[in-house]
């Protein structure tokens, strides 16, 4: 008999117990083509679905627009699959208008979002007519009890991409983090997921309060069961304003992509996301 691509990947892990092997669990069309360098680029419309099967809820959000939204951060510095994102305060004269963000000393104009009627919304458990509200933004939330497919239909464009798991912490990652000493600080999960993708943001209490933050950190990748932080990326996060109670809250989201295959400006993507709380003072 045959052995299926399921048990053969479980003997590779047996026979190799120092890795983790990424386990099937479907795949979407633009993330699974990406490789092994990171992905930072900008979708200009982003249709993002969150699951939480734990809780039986699942939630769509998003928008359409004519371009990628702006930002006031710059990349710096990049190693492995994370840069560093620096923000240098800047003047504009005469000042922007409300539409407009001033970066580099120039206003930047926000992207106008786009006008794409009804979108069908289709997963596991249900199905819903989603209509864009007064600021041509989609919400709308449901429940979920099963894994599979989600499908997104909005004037004339398909797009399918499957649930996905959250990452399960294989140890304490605030601890890897503050404990790292000299070297750079490792995440490790127990649940890798073949051709998914990783993505971790990270700020002080003055990004988490909605304040422009000195410092930030992105890193994206492949779902390899690891993130690797650069040490000196997270020195120069912890030398940052920390001053705020109630901040430390980061964003760690594992997620498959699907994107039109002439047009990839134009995403959906699934979202798993799971907690990570760090703060250098505590």
């Amino acid at each position: 008999m045959v052995p299926t691509r399921a048990a053969l990947v479980l003997l590779a892990a047996v026979a190799c117990d120092d890795d983790v092997e990424p386990l099937p669990g479907g795949s979407a069309n633009y993330s699974a083509s990406l490789g092994d360098d990171p992905d930072f680029s900008q979708p200009h419309g982003r249709i993002l679905v969150q699951t939480w099967l734990d809780y039986g809820d699942i939630q769509l959000s998003g928008a359409f627009a004519d371009g990628p939204p702006p930002s006031p951060h710059t990349e710096s510095e990049r190693s492995g699959s994370c840069r560093l994102m620096t923000y240098t305060p800047t003047t504009c004269t005469p000042a922007c208008a409300d539409t407009e963000l001033c970066v580099d000393a120039e206003c930047v104009g926000w992207p106008e979002r786009q006008d794409r009627g009804d979108l069908e919304w289709t997963w596991p458990d249900g199905q819903q007519t989603v209509s864009p509200d007064g600021t041509l933004g989609y919400w709308a939330t449901g429940s979920a009890t099963q894994a599979g497919e989600v499908e997104i239909e909005v004037d004339g464009l398909v797009l399918t991409s499957p649930t996905i798991d959250v990452a399960e912490a294989d140890g304490d990652w605030a601890r890897a983090i503050s404990d790292r000493g000299s070297d750079d600080a490792v995440l490790r999960w127990t649940n890798p997921i073949l051709d998914a993708r990783v993505r971790l943001h990270m700020t002080d209490c003055v990004g988490s309060h909605g304040g422009l933050a000195e410092a930030e950190i992105e890193c994206e990748g492949p779902d390899t069961g690891e993130l690797a932080i650069p040490d000196a990326y997270l020195d120069i996060l912890d030398a940052g304003d920390w001053s705020h109670g109630e901040c430390g809250s980061h964003l760690f989201a594992r997620y498959h992509a699907a994107a039109p295959v002439d047009d990839t400006t134009i995403r959906l993507e699934t979202w798993g996301e799971a907690g990570l709380f760090y703060r250098p003072d505590w």
